[in-house]
């Protein structure tokens, strides 16, 4: 099972987005250690739950929190019951690779007859009555990236190629590739290649080509995440992003997000100054 933001259900769901409960939240936040050797995977995490009547709940033993997590790469759909308010849970080598979601939930342990917290959207005409296995709360999704794909070099995920068919000083980034092809013109490709072999090079090549071409990669994604998913460069690319909470699908600022990926490639810029001018 998957649960969306715009899931619905026929009883009242503390959610970001429901509205079923005029105030209090459900929010996880989790801590990843890896061990890179074997693939084994401690995922730790702390629970605040800050609507009263499912909170206590909760604390009664009536209500149980966990997490849903799911895993394409290697299929692993589990619903994971976690501790009471922090704990930790371990994975076996193997079980999760590359992305992984974890989306937070509480449900009932035991029905419920006339339940009223005092916070239930009045649509919902309280007390109402639920029963064992009712989801009562969701949160937001957390996603994680596992495995060595994020610690790929972004430049190891690019190609620089040259082409006839691009105007000098101007880059052109094609996508439908194993690997993210920059087009740049023979004179630019010559001055591109020089600047990267020096070492203080690197930075007007990160800043003059790898973050525009970063940026158009991010714009690419945000119309469809998933129409890339058969190139090799896309794992490693959406790897990167989880790792540094990025979702190309919303719409924030893309230059920032280029930014971010390439650790504020303008700081860089700084070695090119010499001390004293």
């Amino acid at each position: 099972m998957r649960f969306t933001d715009e899931a619905r259900f026929p009883h009242p769901v503390l959610g970001p987005l429901t509205g079923d409960f005029t105030s209090g939240e459900l929010d996880v936040s989790f801590t990843i250690h890896e061990d890179l050797e074997t693939g084994a995977l401690i995922l730790e995490h702390r629970i605040s739950l800050t609507e009263p009547g499912i909170r206590g709940l909760v604390k009664t033993n009536r209500a149980a929190a966990g997490c849903f997590v799911r895993c394409n790469d290697t299929y692993h759909t589990e619903l994971r019951r976690l501790a009471w308010p922090n704990g930790r849970s371990d994975f076996p080598a193997g079980a999760l690779l590359n992305r992984v979601s974890l989306r937070p939930i509480v449900w009932l342990d035991d029905g419920l007859d006339g339940w009223d917290p005092g916070t239930i959207h009045p649509e919902f005409e309280p007390p109402v009555s639920l029963v064992k296995g009712d989801i009562i709360a969701i949160g937001d999704e957390s996603v994680i990236s596992v495995g060595q794909a994020k610690f790929a070099p972004i430049e190891s995920i690019f190609e620089l190629v040259r082409s006839s068919d691009v105007s000098e000083g101007r880059i052109q980034v094609e996508l439908d590739r194993d690997r993210i092809t920059i087009l740049v013109a023979p004179k630019t490709h010559e001055t591109i290649s020089l600047l990267r072999g020096q070492a203080k090079g690197r930075p007007v090549v990160m800043n003059a080509v790898y973050l525009p071409a970063v940026m158009e990669v991010l714009d690419g994604l945000r119309v469809d995440p998933e129409q890339y998913n058969g190139w090799r460069w896309y794992q490693p690319f959406t790897a990167k992003c989880d790792a540094k909470g990025i979702d190309p699908a919303i719409a924030t600022s893309i230059l920032e997000n280029a930014q971010t990926l390439l650790d504020g490639p303008a700081g860089a810029l700084a070695e090119l100054v010499v001390e004293g001018e």
